[in-house]
């Protein structure tokens, strides 16, 4: 029985961990590219976290899964896959190639307009977050 109890919590333990879909690479690129430190943009970034590039479910509650529209712009230069699994194009980050993929990747999408008309680049160097 005490065999059972343990199996079943592992497996309940399990299901429940849900996976990371920002990947520390691109938050760190994003914060070398456009944060310095003390700034009121570093606040922000460090309160908003993931939700840089993530945003909200149909519920309300903060979801990985969900893209904002910066993060769906960010996708569209830059893969998760190529910064992790088994067949990562980049599986040095800090190597000069993936820095340079990085900032390239971050570049495009900042020249692309957000919903407000404006680029995310000038909401980004005015102080604000990308995406709300």
């Amino acid at each position: 029985m005490k065999k059972l109890c343990v199996l079943v919590a592992g497996a309940v333990l399990a299901a429940s961990v849900v996976p990371a879909w920002a990947i520390p690479p691109f938050n760190d690129a994003f914060k070398k590219m456009y944060v310095k430190e003390g700034s009121p943009l570093a606040d922000k970034v460090g309160e908003a976290k993931c939700n840089v590039c993530h945003g909200k479910n149909a519920e309300g509650k903060d979801d990985k899964k969900v893209k904002n529209e910066y993060g769906k712009a960010v996708g569209k230069y830059l893969k998760k896959a190529d910064y992790t699994g088994d067949d990562m194009k980049y599986p040095d980050v800090k190597a000069d190639d993936a820095q340079k993929a990085l900032a390239e990747g971050l570049a495009s999408a900042g020249k692309e307009k957000s919903s407000t008309g404006k680029t995310f680049d000038e909401i980004i160097k005015s102080g604000e977050l990308p995406a709300k």
